[in-house]
């Protein structure tokens, strides 16, 4: 319990980011989600294709070795690995839940979900996209672990009392970010609050993309089309 916890305290912490949003410009903001989502995707391949990574680099190594009549030194890898193995098993015990595998893979969805939403959409449209996924979707775990009993029937995995979770939390969270910054509304605070609500709790509780690329995305092209009606 303690460990889910402290996974979506430091999940809803994501909130954050919005503050630096509004002091960068749609440039520096692009460059910026661009250098993330490039750097995270090396990332998720050196350390969630591990054992890809270490097979073909040490293949490499002992081909260079032996051209040169040098001798390839076995256990000293291996207990390199080992150590860098237990290393990674260390950061996934306290970010990951029993199950997962991808460190950076969550991290690549969101970033690359933010910078297309940024090119398709504009800067006002991630504000709404990261209070879902930040506040809205750790609010959906946390009550559809503790008193989900009611399971939905497109998805099992999932429960009422997690969407109504997200879709309070959200509405919430939205309303008193309008009432600080007025001028994001794209049309009434309350109407508003309630459609990234709801949308996002519909979003959050399908079994399609992960979550991470999908409530951003989503959320921007659903508020663009009700923006348009």
């Amino acid at each position: 319990m303690v460990n889910e916890l402290s996974r979506k305290f430091l999940h809803a912490a994501g909130i954050l980011i919005v503050l630096p949003i509004f002091y960068l410009t749609v440039q520096q903001l692009m460059q910026i989600l661009a250098f993330l989502t490039a750097g995270v995707f090396v990332l998720h391949w050196y350390i969630d294709f591990r054992q890809l990574r270490r097979r073909r680099i040490n293949d490499s190594i002992r081909s260079i070795m032996e051209t040169f009549g040098e001798k390839y030194d076995e256990a000293s890898v291996k207990e390199n690995e080992k150590f860098e193995e237990n290393f990674f098993q260390a950061i996934k015990k306290e970010f990951l839940r029993d199950g997962e595998q991808a460190i950076f893979l969550p991290s690549l969805y969101f970033f690359s979900s933010l910078l297309f939403t940024l090119i398709f959409f504009g800067k006002s449209y991630l504000f709404f996209g990261i209070i879902a996924l930040t506040m809205g979707d750790s609010a959906a775990a946390l009550a559809g672990k503790y008193f989900g009993k009611h399971k939905i029937f497109w998805n099992r995995e999932k429960s009422l009392e997690g969407m109504a979770g997200f879709a309070v939390v959200t509405f919430a969270v939205t309303l008193v970010f309008l009432a600080v910054f007025p001028q994001l509304a794209i049309f009434s605070a309350w109407k508003l609050a309630t459609f990234v609500g709801v949308v996002g709790a519909v979003i959050e509780s399908l079994p399609i993309l992960d979550d991470n690329f999908s409530i951003p995305l989503l959320i921007a092209i659903a508020l663009n089309i009700a923006a348009a009606t």
